[in-house]
């Protein structure tokens, strides 16, 4: 029986990563495999694809693990809370991992846990979709948005890609002024015009991944002056920055010191972090710092360490640059 202090799985909504390491934040094994997001697949394809996952870092061997640290896309509600805990316990299982203590936690809330270790923070999460969650010092915790698609994830990639192909299709219309963006997206999907992009949409082929991969041609015509991807853009900051800013006000720390942590792919483009940090600037005299951008699968690592009495930043960055040698880690 293989004996390890933590393993760590970062499950977002298009792919999971998994990773071994030791007391002094040594990378032991890593592997990458499906969503296992239950809401997105169901809760037997989920198991599966989780086993497949742990399995092949376990080598098939018994592993005996003293934390086992889940961060989990679509555990929203307690209800979430109980059915990922049965399918991480049958996971576990199948793969033979032995655990002395299992974990589960909202994938961005434990992203922001290991970010940020026992201080105040803040994390604003921007990709494919959005959330925004903080933590206090005395252990008080706040999520904000994350709620999907359909009825959520403003400030996200897929709401500006969206957001976009609205305007196109009001421009096709008449109901609105011409820009660049018609033909940026019909160009970026392959469509001769605007009706096959709608044949698309409400075909069994739509992707959300696809509709949110548009968002750097809006961030790039905004850039370069286009009056209509400046105006989608400011739109997703403010969205965010109020999602944000409910998590602070409700903290209490819009005069007491926190870290911000900012993750995803939208916010990897300099307009938007800029755009984002000023707003919150102005509101927010606590905010002090910046924190570095670290993979959640990272942050996850870190968290577990922590619940082992295992806490600096010198291991944080052991761990980034390990992952970072490993392979590149895509963006949640």
């Amino acid at each position: 029986m293989k004996e390890v202090t933590v393993l760590a799985v970062d499950g977002g909504g298009t792919g999971c990563r998994a990773a071994l390491c030791n007391s002094d934040g040594q990378i032991l094994d890593y592997a990458q495999g499906d969503s296992c997001n239950y809401h997105s697949i169901g809760a037997e394809k989920a198991t599966e694809a989780l086993t497949v996952l742990l399995t092949s870092l376990g080598k098939k061997q018994v592993l005996r693990v003293n934390s086992v640290i889940l961060g989990l896309a679509g555990l929203d509600t307690e209800r979430d809370q109980a059915a990922l805990t049965l399918i991480v316990h049958k996971a576990l299982a199948a793969a033979n991992i032995v655990a002395d203590r299992v974990h589960l936690c909202n994938d961005a809330l434990l992203t922001l846990k290991g970010s940020v270790g026992q201080n105040n923070g803040v994390l604003i999460v921007a990709g494919t979709g959005s959330i925004a969650c903080g933590i206090t010092k005395d252990g008080r915790e706040v999520r904000v948005g994350g709620w999907g698609y359909r009825v959520g994830d403003e400030g996200s990639g897929y709401s500006i890609g969206k957001a976009a192909i609205t305007h196109l299709l009001k421009i096709y219309d008449g109901r609105e002024k011409p820009s660049g963006i018609s033909t940026a997206i019909l160009n970026e999907m392959s469509f001769a015009d605007e009706e096959y992009l709608v044949n698309w949409i409400y075909s069994p082929h739509f992707s959300i991944a696809r509709i949110a991969a548009l968002a750097p041609i809006i961030v790039r015509l905004a850039e370069e002056g286009d009056h209509q991807g400046i105006k989608i853009i400011q739109s997703a900051c403010q969205e965010l920055g109020e999602m944000a800013l409910t998590v602070i006000r409700k903290l209490d720390l819009v005069n007491t010191e926190f870290s911000l942590a900012l993750s995803g792919g939208v916010l990897k483009n300099f307009i938007v972090r800029q755009q984002l940090i000023e707003l919150l600037a102005c509101s927010c005299i606590g905010l002090q710092d910046i924190i570095p951008s670290y993979q959640p699968i990272c942050a996850s690592l870190r968290y577990g360490l922590m619940l082992e009495g295992i806490d600096n930043d010198t291991i944080l960055n052991r761990l980034s640059k390990q992952l970072h040698s490993l392979t590149i880690l895509p963006e949640s």
